[in-house]
Protein backbone atom coordinates (compact mmCIF):
# COMPACT_ATOMS: atom_id res chain seq x y z
CA UNK A 1 0.00 0.00 0.00
CA UNK A 2 1.35 3.43 -0.95
CA UNK A 3 2.16 5.68 1.98
CA UNK A 4 -0.13 8.76 1.98
CA UNK A 5 1.61 11.99 1.02
CA UNK A 6 0.35 13.59 4.23
CA UNK A 7 2.14 10.90 6.25
CA UNK A 8 5.39 11.47 4.39
CA UNK A 9 5.19 15.23 4.88
CA UNK A 10 4.64 14.62 8.59
CA UNK A 11 8.19 13.27 8.78
CA UNK A 12 9.60 16.71 8.06
CA UNK A 13 10.10 19.70 10.32
CA UNK A 14 6.78 21.55 10.55
CA UNK A 15 8.62 24.82 11.16
CA UNK A 16 10.35 24.34 7.82
CA UNK A 17 7.63 22.85 5.60
CA UNK A 18 4.41 23.80 7.37
CA UNK A 19 1.19 21.77 7.50
CA UNK A 20 0.19 19.56 4.56
CA UNK A 21 -2.80 20.75 2.53
CA UNK A 22 -2.88 19.00 -0.86
CA UNK A 23 -0.82 17.28 -3.54
CA UNK A 24 -0.93 16.63 -7.28
CA UNK A 25 1.12 14.11 -9.30
CA UNK A 26 3.47 15.45 -11.97
CA UNK A 27 3.51 13.16 -14.99
CA UNK A 28 6.73 14.24 -16.74
CA UNK A 29 9.61 11.80 -16.17
CA UNK A 30 10.31 8.11 -16.73
CA UNK A 31 11.74 7.06 -13.38
CA UNK A 32 10.53 8.65 -10.11
CA UNK A 33 7.02 9.37 -8.87
CA UNK A 34 6.86 13.16 -8.49
CA UNK A 35 4.29 15.32 -6.68
CA UNK A 36 3.63 19.00 -6.20
CA UNK A 37 2.80 19.41 -2.52
CA UNK A 38 1.08 22.46 -1.07
CA UNK A 39 1.30 23.37 2.60
CA UNK A 40 0.28 26.42 4.59
CA UNK A 41 3.74 27.96 4.07
CA UNK A 42 4.38 27.21 0.41
CA UNK A 43 4.87 24.68 -2.39
CA UNK A 44 7.32 21.77 -2.40
CA UNK A 45 8.35 18.94 -4.70
CA UNK A 46 8.15 15.41 -3.25
CA UNK A 47 9.51 12.34 -5.03
CA UNK A 48 9.09 8.64 -4.40
CA UNK A 49 12.45 7.43 -5.65
CA UNK A 50 13.01 4.52 -8.02
CA UNK A 51 14.90 1.82 -6.05
CA UNK A 52 17.84 1.90 -8.47
CA UNK A 53 18.24 5.65 -7.89
CA UNK A 54 17.64 5.64 -4.14
CA UNK A 55 20.92 4.30 -2.76
CA UNK A 56 22.74 5.95 0.12
CA UNK A 57 25.52 6.91 -2.30
CA UNK A 58 23.18 8.66 -4.74
CA UNK A 59 21.46 10.50 -1.90
CA UNK A 60 24.79 11.68 -0.48
CA UNK A 61 25.85 12.83 -3.95
CA UNK A 62 22.58 14.71 -4.41
CA UNK A 63 23.02 16.49 -1.07
CA UNK A 64 26.58 17.57 -1.92
CA UNK A 65 25.73 18.72 -5.47
CA UNK A 66 22.66 20.75 -4.50
CA UNK A 67 24.54 22.40 -1.62
CA UNK A 68 27.40 23.32 -3.97
CA UNK A 69 25.01 24.79 -6.53
CA UNK A 70 23.23 26.78 -3.80
CA UNK A 71 26.54 28.26 -2.62
CA UNK A 72 27.18 29.43 -6.18
CA UNK A 73 23.60 30.76 -6.47
CA UNK A 74 22.97 28.48 -9.43
CA UNK A 75 19.24 27.95 -10.13
CA UNK A 76 18.47 24.40 -8.98
CA UNK A 77 16.34 22.72 -6.29
CA UNK A 78 17.60 22.57 -2.72
CA UNK A 79 17.31 19.43 -0.60
CA UNK A 80 15.19 19.41 2.55
CA UNK A 81 16.23 16.75 5.07
CA UNK A 82 13.70 14.95 7.25
CA UNK A 83 13.41 15.47 11.02
CA UNK A 84 16.29 13.05 11.66
CA UNK A 85 18.54 14.87 9.20
CA UNK A 86 18.32 12.16 6.53
CA UNK A 87 18.34 13.22 2.84
CA UNK A 88 15.30 10.98 2.28
CA UNK A 89 12.54 9.48 4.44
CA UNK A 90 12.18 5.70 4.18
CA UNK A 91 8.62 4.42 4.74
CA UNK A 92 7.47 1.07 6.12
CA UNK A 93 7.62 -0.50 2.66
CA UNK A 94 11.21 0.59 2.09
CA UNK A 95 10.25 3.33 -0.40
CA UNK A 96 12.49 6.37 -0.09
CA UNK A 97 10.94 9.81 -0.38
CA UNK A 98 12.91 12.98 -1.11
CA UNK A 99 11.64 16.50 -0.50
CA UNK A 100 13.09 19.49 -2.36
CA UNK A 101 12.24 23.13 -2.87
CA UNK A 102 9.75 24.05 -5.57
CA UNK A 103 10.94 26.25 -8.44
CA UNK A 104 8.53 28.17 -10.62
CA UNK A 105 8.78 27.89 -14.37
CA UNK A 106 7.45 26.08 -17.40
CA UNK A 107 8.31 22.41 -17.76
CA UNK A 108 7.95 20.69 -21.12
CA UNK A 109 8.89 17.49 -22.89
CA UNK A 110 9.01 19.16 -26.31
CA UNK A 111 11.21 21.96 -27.68
CA UNK A 112 9.11 24.74 -29.16
CA UNK A 113 11.70 27.42 -30.01
CA UNK A 114 15.34 28.02 -30.87
CA UNK A 115 15.53 30.26 -27.81
CA UNK A 116 14.84 27.30 -25.55
CA UNK A 117 17.72 25.38 -27.09
CA UNK A 118 20.26 28.22 -26.99
CA UNK A 119 19.41 29.34 -23.45
CA UNK A 120 19.24 25.76 -22.17
CA UNK A 121 22.67 25.04 -23.58
CA UNK A 122 24.05 28.22 -22.04
CA UNK A 123 22.67 27.12 -18.66
CA UNK A 124 24.43 23.77 -19.00
CA UNK A 125 27.63 25.60 -19.84
CA UNK A 126 27.27 27.57 -16.62
CA UNK A 127 26.57 24.34 -14.74
CA UNK A 128 29.82 22.77 -15.97
CA UNK A 129 31.73 25.91 -14.97
CA UNK A 130 30.18 26.03 -11.49
CA UNK A 131 30.84 22.35 -10.83
CA UNK A 132 34.48 22.58 -11.95
CA UNK A 133 35.70 23.52 -8.46
CA UNK A 134 33.78 20.79 -6.60
CA UNK A 135 36.24 18.68 -4.64
CA UNK A 136 34.26 15.53 -3.94
CA UNK A 137 34.46 11.82 -4.70
CA UNK A 138 31.06 10.68 -5.94
CA UNK A 139 29.63 7.70 -4.07
CA UNK A 140 27.10 6.37 -6.57
CA UNK A 141 27.85 3.11 -8.35
CA UNK A 142 24.93 3.50 -10.76
CA UNK A 143 26.21 2.93 -14.34
CA UNK A 144 25.69 6.41 -15.77
CA UNK A 145 26.31 6.43 -19.52
CA UNK A 146 28.49 3.37 -19.16
CA UNK A 147 27.98 2.39 -22.78
CA UNK A 148 29.90 -0.87 -22.52
CA UNK A 149 27.82 -1.86 -19.49
CA UNK A 150 24.53 -1.09 -21.23
CA UNK A 151 25.62 -2.98 -24.33
CA UNK A 152 26.61 -5.98 -22.23
CA UNK A 153 23.27 -5.79 -20.40
CA UNK A 154 21.42 -5.88 -23.72
CA UNK A 155 23.43 -8.89 -24.86
CA UNK A 156 22.78 -10.72 -21.58
CA UNK A 157 19.08 -9.89 -21.76
CA UNK A 158 18.87 -11.31 -25.28
CA UNK A 159 20.84 -14.44 -24.39
CA UNK A 160 18.80 -15.18 -21.26
CA UNK A 161 15.34 -14.44 -22.67
CA UNK A 162 12.91 -17.20 -23.55
CA UNK A 163 10.42 -14.77 -25.06
CA UNK A 164 10.70 -15.81 -28.71
CA UNK A 165 7.98 -13.39 -29.85
CA UNK A 166 9.72 -10.29 -28.48
CA UNK A 167 13.17 -11.53 -29.44
CA UNK A 168 11.99 -11.73 -33.05
CA UNK A 169 10.33 -8.31 -32.90
CA UNK A 170 13.46 -6.54 -31.65
CA UNK A 171 16.07 -8.57 -33.61
CA UNK A 172 16.57 -6.01 -36.38
CA UNK A 173 16.99 -3.14 -33.91
CA UNK A 174 19.43 -5.16 -31.80
CA UNK A 175 21.48 -5.74 -34.96
CA UNK A 176 21.59 -1.98 -35.64
CA UNK A 177 22.85 -1.34 -32.11
CA UNK A 178 25.45 -4.10 -32.39
CA UNK A 179 26.69 -2.77 -35.72
CA UNK A 180 27.18 0.83 -34.62
CA UNK A 181 27.40 1.28 -30.85
CA UNK A 182 30.65 -0.60 -30.04
CA UNK A 183 32.71 1.73 -32.23
CA UNK A 184 31.23 4.79 -30.50
CA UNK A 185 32.25 3.84 -26.94
CA UNK A 186 34.21 6.75 -25.47
CA UNK A 187 37.93 6.31 -24.76
CA UNK A 188 38.77 6.03 -21.06
CA UNK A 189 41.50 8.65 -21.55
CA UNK A 190 39.04 11.53 -21.96
CA UNK A 191 39.11 14.24 -19.25
CA UNK A 192 36.28 13.86 -16.73
CA UNK A 193 34.13 16.76 -15.58
CA UNK A 194 31.21 16.86 -13.17
CA UNK A 195 28.26 16.18 -15.47
CA UNK A 196 24.51 16.31 -14.99
CA UNK A 197 23.94 12.94 -16.64
CA UNK A 198 20.35 13.41 -17.81
CA UNK A 199 19.91 16.73 -19.64
CA UNK A 200 16.65 15.97 -21.40
CA UNK A 201 14.54 19.05 -22.05
CA UNK A 202 12.06 18.18 -19.29
CA UNK A 203 14.88 18.58 -16.75
CA UNK A 204 14.96 22.31 -17.42
CA UNK A 205 12.55 25.05 -16.42
CA UNK A 206 11.82 28.01 -18.70
CA UNK A 207 10.30 31.44 -18.17
CA UNK A 208 7.61 33.06 -20.32
CA UNK A 209 10.27 34.20 -22.82
CA UNK A 210 11.59 30.64 -23.28
CA UNK A 211 14.75 31.49 -21.34
CA UNK A 212 16.09 28.58 -19.28
CA UNK A 213 15.58 29.47 -15.62
CA UNK A 214 16.57 26.35 -13.63
CA UNK A 215 18.10 22.88 -13.87
CA UNK A 216 16.30 19.89 -12.33
CA UNK A 217 16.86 16.17 -11.63
CA UNK A 218 20.36 16.08 -10.17
CA UNK A 219 20.30 12.38 -9.17
CA UNK A 220 22.81 11.28 -11.76
CA UNK A 221 25.58 13.85 -11.34
CA UNK A 222 28.99 12.23 -11.44
CA UNK A 223 32.37 12.58 -13.13
CA UNK A 224 32.31 11.70 -16.82
CA UNK A 225 33.14 13.20 -20.18
CA UNK A 226 31.06 16.32 -20.92
CA UNK A 227 30.23 14.56 -24.19
CA UNK A 228 27.54 12.56 -22.39
CA UNK A 229 25.72 15.77 -21.44
CA UNK A 230 26.08 17.37 -24.86
CA UNK A 231 25.15 14.12 -26.60
CA UNK A 232 22.06 13.62 -24.48
CA UNK A 233 21.02 17.22 -25.10
CA UNK A 234 21.28 16.58 -28.84
CA UNK A 235 19.16 13.45 -28.45
CA UNK A 236 16.46 15.29 -26.50
CA UNK A 237 16.48 18.83 -27.84
CA UNK A 238 17.17 18.29 -31.54
CA UNK A 239 14.63 15.51 -32.06
CA UNK A 240 10.98 15.58 -33.06
CA UNK A 241 9.25 12.27 -32.40
CA UNK A 242 6.24 11.07 -34.37
CA UNK A 243 3.43 8.68 -33.38
CA UNK A 244 4.63 6.11 -35.93
CA UNK A 245 7.96 5.78 -34.03
CA UNK A 246 9.94 7.79 -36.55
CA UNK A 247 11.93 10.90 -35.66
CA UNK A 248 13.40 14.00 -37.31
CA UNK A 249 16.74 15.65 -36.61
CA UNK A 250 16.80 19.48 -36.50
CA UNK A 251 20.16 20.78 -37.64
CA UNK A 252 19.15 24.37 -36.83
CA UNK A 253 18.57 23.37 -33.20
CA UNK A 254 21.93 21.59 -33.20
CA UNK A 255 23.63 24.82 -34.22
CA UNK A 256 21.76 26.78 -31.53
CA UNK A 257 22.72 24.18 -28.93
CA UNK A 258 26.40 24.37 -29.79
CA UNK A 259 26.38 28.17 -29.98
CA UNK A 260 24.58 28.45 -26.64
CA UNK A 261 26.98 26.09 -24.92
CA UNK A 262 30.07 27.77 -26.41
CA UNK A 263 28.86 31.12 -25.06
CA UNK A 264 29.21 30.04 -21.43
CA UNK A 265 30.80 26.60 -21.12
CA UNK A 266 34.44 25.64 -20.50
CA UNK A 267 36.63 24.96 -23.51
CA UNK A 268 37.15 21.37 -24.65
CA UNK A 269 40.47 19.59 -25.00
CA UNK A 270 41.33 18.38 -28.55
CA UNK A 271 40.37 14.74 -27.96
CA UNK A 272 36.95 15.64 -26.56
CA UNK A 273 36.27 18.20 -29.28
CA UNK A 274 37.10 15.67 -31.99
CA UNK A 275 34.41 13.33 -30.68
CA UNK A 276 31.72 15.98 -30.12
CA UNK A 277 29.99 15.58 -33.53
CA UNK A 278 29.20 11.91 -32.84
CA UNK A 279 28.12 12.40 -29.21
CA UNK A 280 24.42 12.60 -30.09
CA UNK A 281 24.60 9.35 -32.06
CA UNK A 282 26.39 7.63 -29.17
CA UNK A 283 23.81 8.57 -26.55
CA UNK A 284 20.86 7.88 -28.85
CA UNK A 285 22.02 4.32 -29.59
CA UNK A 286 22.95 3.79 -25.95
CA UNK A 287 19.40 4.72 -24.94
CA UNK A 288 18.00 2.47 -27.67
CA UNK A 289 20.00 -0.40 -26.15
CA UNK A 290 18.48 0.32 -22.73
CA UNK A 291 14.94 0.40 -24.10
CA UNK A 292 15.54 -2.86 -25.98
CA UNK A 293 16.89 -4.54 -22.84
CA UNK A 294 13.83 -3.39 -20.89
CA UNK A 295 11.54 -4.84 -23.56
CA UNK A 296 12.87 -8.19 -22.34
CA UNK A 297 13.46 -7.33 -18.67
CA UNK A 298 10.18 -5.40 -18.24
CA UNK A 299 11.32 -3.79 -15.02
CA UNK A 300 12.93 -0.35 -15.25
CA UNK A 301 11.31 2.41 -17.29
CA UNK A 302 7.92 3.85 -16.41
CA UNK A 303 5.27 3.47 -19.11
CA UNK A 304 2.01 5.11 -20.16
CA UNK A 305 -1.00 2.76 -19.89
CA UNK A 306 -3.19 5.30 -21.69
CA UNK A 307 -1.16 4.86 -24.89
CA UNK A 308 0.30 1.35 -24.65
CA UNK A 309 -0.91 -2.06 -23.51
CA UNK A 310 2.28 -2.86 -21.58
CA UNK A 311 5.72 -1.61 -20.59
CA UNK A 312 7.15 -3.90 -23.29
CA UNK A 313 5.08 -2.21 -25.99
CA UNK A 314 6.04 1.27 -24.77
CA UNK A 315 9.76 0.41 -24.66
CA UNK A 316 9.52 -1.17 -28.12
CA UNK A 317 8.05 2.08 -29.44
CA UNK A 318 10.74 4.13 -27.70
CA UNK A 319 13.50 1.94 -29.12
CA UNK A 320 12.11 2.25 -32.68
CA UNK A 321 12.02 6.01 -32.30
CA UNK A 322 15.63 6.13 -31.10
CA UNK A 323 16.80 3.91 -33.96
CA UNK A 324 15.02 6.19 -36.44
CA UNK A 325 16.66 9.24 -34.88
CA UNK A 326 20.09 7.56 -34.87
CA UNK A 327 19.79 7.00 -38.60
CA UNK A 328 19.04 10.70 -39.15
CA UNK A 329 21.98 11.70 -36.95
CA UNK A 330 24.33 9.42 -38.84
CA UNK A 331 23.26 10.90 -42.18
CA UNK A 332 23.94 14.42 -40.86
CA UNK A 333 27.36 13.73 -39.29
CA UNK A 334 29.24 15.86 -41.89
CA UNK A 335 27.03 18.87 -41.14
CA UNK A 336 27.45 18.39 -37.40
CA UNK A 337 31.22 18.22 -37.89
CA UNK A 338 31.19 21.48 -39.83
CA UNK A 339 29.14 23.27 -37.16
CA UNK A 340 31.44 22.10 -34.36
CA UNK A 341 34.55 23.16 -36.25
CA UNK A 342 33.03 26.59 -36.93
CA UNK A 343 31.92 27.31 -33.37
CA UNK A 344 34.47 25.83 -30.99
CA UNK A 345 38.08 26.56 -30.23
CA UNK A 346 40.38 24.15 -28.39
CA UNK A 347 41.69 24.72 -24.88
CA UNK A 348 45.42 25.04 -24.49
Amino acid sequence: MTTPISTVMGRYNKAEVGTYQSSEPIHIGLIHGTYQVKTDVGIFCLQSLHPKLASDGILRDYKVVTAHLARHQFPAPQLICDREGHPAYTDQDGVRWRLITWLDGNNTSEVTSQTMVASGAALFGRFHHVMADLEYSFQSTHPLHDTAHHLAHLRTSVQNSNDSLWLKKIAEMVDVVEQHLPSLVLPTTLPKWVVHGDPKISNLLFDHRDQASALLDLDTCTRHSPLVDLGDAVRSWCCTKHPDATADFHLDRYRSLMEGYASSGPKFDPQTLALLPQAGLLITLELASRFLADVLQDSYFAWDPTLFSSRKEHNFHRAKTMISFAQKLEQALPQQQEIVETIFTVSS
